[in-house]
């Protein structure tokens, strides 16, 4: 949005396939995430760290053979390929962060040159040098399904499925692919069909793949912390704003009331992490660090700005004032550890800017707009 650059649309893609293809439940879920080590090979007694990913260049060169038209005579794929991903002979992982020496003479493929600058060092034109990386790519997959799988953590956590359903539908919004949007909306189905009690109104943490691949949960089913209603409202928003289905709009409303009803501090302001009521915490706390994902209540600033644009509750501004109040000290002094929250300060005094689209939500014309507001880098936008 920003650059136009297609290389970060791929990454982006290459993610969201990624996800699709190997964290995903029949049912509609994300599971968790798969280990970082696994077996070399089938008859290897001892797991290693990136085994799954990582290639030696001999690999490599018996895995592309195939002479490159075109070029210098002599040149392979495979040369083409690991002069594009930075492959050496000796591999490319730095000893000083293996420690344990598990990765040596192997390499981790990263694109270290730009397609036009392969390309023009080995006299390609860039579409045919996209389509050579493409077919490399896929032997590679084809060779690495042979390889034993990382074990997979089928446990889906509906503060996760949340974060995902947002890279879904904000891509499908941005790279005008319906295909992502509707996934995001089959994992916000799944959220609502098993991980949500229509009875009580509230949002369960998490369910996992049984044995017969049917969805489970726990004996005693957990109840949601506030992670889970923070991220799965942020994610109706996004995937209301995706796809203009005002069902997921009404029940981004509805959890946003849970969640001031369940984890708001009428003394202290700002939410406490869990809920009243569990006799097994001595303390309820709130997180006052974004880490590897943003806290609860910075993420709250400005899922309360975005309920109030929508619902004109101007009850639910006042909250995201005082959530800022509350970590007011801790953003001057130490702004580096709120990320997040100070990018929420930011929209509250500048306040969103709303746009109205007007007409059949299923209608191309409709779309044609929608992607036009999408597509452009506006991000406090409603």
């Amino acid at each position: 949005q920003i650059s136009g650059d297609e290389f970060f649309a791929d990454v982006v893609r290459d993610i969201l396939l990624y996800v699709s293809r190997d964290l995903s439940d029949q049912a509609g879920g994300f599971y968790s995430a798969e280990d970082a080590d696994s077996y070399p090979t089938t008859t290897s007694g001892e797991k290693q760290e990136g085994a799954f990913c990582v290639w030696a260049a001999e690999e490599l060169r018996a895995l592309l053979p195939d002479p490159v038209k075109g070029t210098t005579e002599g040149t392979t794929l495979g040369d083409v390929f690991m002069h594009h991903y930075g492959v050496e002979e000796a591999g490319n992982v730095d000893p000083m962060k293996d420690p344990h020496q598990e990765l040596k003479g192997k390499n981790v493929l990263v694109a270290r040159c730009s397609p036009e600058l392969t390309a023009a060092r080995f006299g390609l034109e860039p579409v045919c040098l996209s389509a050579l990386l493409q077919e490399c790519r896929q032997r590679l997959s084809s060779a690495r399904a042979q390889r034993p799988r990382p074990h997979l953590d089928t446990k889906m956590l509906a503060a996760w499925n949340g974060l995902m359903i947002s890279g879904f539908a904000q891509a499908g919004a941005a790279l005008a692919e319906q295909g992502y949007v509707s996934r995001a909306a089959q994992a916000a189905a799944f959220l609502r069909t098993h991980l949500f009690d229509p009875d009580s109104g509230r949002l369960l943490r998490s369910c996992y793949r049984g044995k017969d691949n049917s969805v489970e949960q726990s004996a005693v089913p957990i109840q949601g912390f506030l992670e889970d209603y923070v991220f799965v409202i942020q994610a109706l928003f996004d995937l209301y704003e995706a796809s203009l289905e005002q069902g997921w709009l009404e029940w981004a409303l509805h959890l946003q009331h849970v969640q001031d009803k369940l984890f708001w501090d009428p003394k202290g302001f700002a939410y406490f992490s869990t809920e009243a009521g569990d006799s097994s915490l001595l303390l309820r706390l709130k997180d006052d660090q974004d880490g590897a994902e943003p806290t609860s209540n910075s993420v709250s600033v400005t899922n309360l700005l975005r309920a109030a644009c929508y619902s004109g509750h101007m009850d639910w501004v006042e909250k995201a004032r005082k959530i800022l109040a509350a970590f007011s000290e801790r953003l001057q002094k130490i702004p580096i550890t709120l990320p997040e929250m100070a990018r929420a300060t930011a929209v509250f005094h500048h306040t969103l800017k709303q746009v109205v689209v007007c007409g059949d939500p299923q209608g191309e014309d409709t779309k044609e707009m929608l992607h036009c507001v999408c597509s452009v880098f506006s991000p406090n936008k409603v």
